[in-house]
């Protein structure tokens, strides 16, 4: 047998309601029930009052025939949902008496509305959990076949950056092989099994571990992200330019996360650069700190727009309908950066000029 479509929080609330009625209205028996369903004319006991006596009988109790029996309806609206059956043997029943019986059936069939919501809710957390269940499997099953191809795209690069050693070519094989090891650091965070961590004010976790405060040689980041974003630049007809100082400046920072920022930073200039336009990339030391910079000649950002940018999913009126995105790479940018202590400036127009600032290792500090 199945079980019953109700809670036992709702069959409780039921008994409790009949049990009050009897008590107060002197009622010998009293059952009630519910209709199966739309389509169908049978009804189900739900509670019984006394609770150890048999339900009263269905079709036979669905008449007023008899002075000292009551059949009420359970409406809602204009659908019947069920039926509040009562006998009281050898007593009339009162105006006010049946006023009160009312009273209770709407009380039950509010009771039954609310319960329709819960079965309703829980039918959503179940279709919700089912979902993010086959969610889960499917990413499980990317990640196992993304596997294979990027290990042989690692080896292939890595074979590639010996036999072209000491050729203009090795330092494109390093963007290519740094570029890999960012890949399997983001599918390694993908990893079910791998923590998630959780940020204050219910933030969207990054798929980066715990960020930590280190001395970062700024240009070792940069270099390699460069030499990528020159490929990138030449194929849509831009030119890049960077000019790392020496030495290079080192900042407090996380180097994954910095990679990221960085990444991010350097995508959007080359997304929204139109051909034959320019970009900058720069960084040196300042007493106030390190500073890292982006800079291109593209249309740039209005000022109403420059707060909302750095908002998830937030796409620009300009763009928005000419450029593929999902409005995530500052929103990313601003929380990583702030995560390392640091702050990111928007100048912009002409072009747009991202300054993102770090603290710089203090003197004496190793």
């Amino acid at each position: 047998m199945t079980s019953p479509p109700w809670s036992p929080e709702f069959v409780t609330f039921c008994q409790a309601q009949l049990e009050l009625l009897g008590q107060l209205l002197q009622v010998s028996h009293c059952t009630m029930y519910l209709r199966e369903s739309a389509e169908r004319w049978s009804f189900t006991p739900v509670a019984t009052y006394p609770q150890n006596q048999a339900a009263l009988p269905g079709s036979p109790w669905l008449t007023n025939a008899k002075p000292d029996q009551l059949v009420l309806p359970l409406l809602q609206g204009e659908v019947l949902l069920g039926l509040l059956v009562l006998l009281r043997p050898g007593m009339l029943w009162s105006g006010w008496e049946q006023e009160q019986l009312h009273r209770a059936a709407q009380t039950l069939v509010l009771a039954w509305r609310l319960e329709q919501q819960r079965q309703g809710w829980q039918t959503q957390a179940q279709n919700l959990a089912l979902g993010q269940a086959q969610h889960r499997e499917l990413l499980a099953t990317v990640l196992h076949q993304l596997r294979s191809p990027l290990s042989a795209l690692k080896t292939f690069a890595k074979l590639l950056y010996k036999r072209l050693a000491g050729t203009p070519n090795q330092e494109v094989l390093a963007g290519m092989l740094a570029q890999t090891e960012r890949i399997a650091e983001l599918l390694h965070r993908l990893e079910p099994t791998t923590p998630q961590p959780l940020l204050p004010g219910g933030t969207v976790p990054l798929l980066l571990p715990g960020l930590t405060q280190e001395p970062v040689a700024v240009v070792d980041v940069l270099t390699p992200l460069v030499m990528a974003a020159q490929l990138t630049a030449q194929e849509r007809g831009l030119t890049l330019s960077y000019d790392p100082p020496v030495p290079s400046p080192i900042a407090l920072a996380d180097a994954t996360a910095l990679r990221e920022v960085v990444s991010n930073l350097l995508d959007n200039s080359l997304k929204y650069t139109p051909k034959g336009g320019h970009i900058e990339v720069g960084t040196r030391a300042t007493e106030d700190g390190v500073v890292i910079w982006v800079q291109d000649d593209g249309p740039g950002i209005p000022p109403a727009e420059q707060e909302q940018v750095f908002l998830r999913h937030y796409r620009g009126a300009q763009t928005a309908a000419t450029t593929p995105g999902d409005g995530l790479g500052l929103a990313v940018v601003r929380e990583l950066v702030h995560q390392m202590g640091g702050r990111i400036t928007l100048i912009s127009p002409p072009g747009t000029r991202m300054e993102v600032w770090l603290n710089r290792m203090a003197e004496g500090q190793t």
